[in-house]
């Protein structure tokens, strides 16, 4: 089972003197962590990203294949997701418990 995410995340471009920041859209998709069994083996967290959409300025740009599987395929980038997860998970784990702490007040 997996849990699906979007975040938005910057990609600078830099070429001689130029500096463009676009805004990386993006879905992706976390698979649970799993423990071994005995017949299965252990599977940690895995991502999968589903799509990535560049944003200039909320105008889409096509981003040419070789930079779109870099970004597919890059371990940094997918540990920056699970991170991006992970702290989702904390903050609505903490919006949660305030929830029903506020819910237990009002009683």
């Amino acid at each position: 089972m997996s849990t699906k995410y979007h975040t938005k995340t910057p990609l600078l471009i830099q070429v001689a003197g130029l500096d463009i920041e676009l805004d990386l859209e993006v879905e992706y998709s976390i698979s649970r962590y799993r423990a071994a069994t005995l017949t299965q083996p252990e599977e940690p967290r895995s991502v999968e990203v589903e799509q990535i959409r560049a944003m200039l300025e909320s105008v889409e740009l096509p981003l040419p294949s070789w930079v779109e599987h870099e970004i597919y395929e890059s371990d940094g980038f997918k540990n920056h997701l699970l991170e991006d997860a992970a702290d989702k998970d904390a903050m609505a784990a903490e919006d949660a418990a305030e929830r029903r702490r506020e819910m237990r007040a009002e009683l």
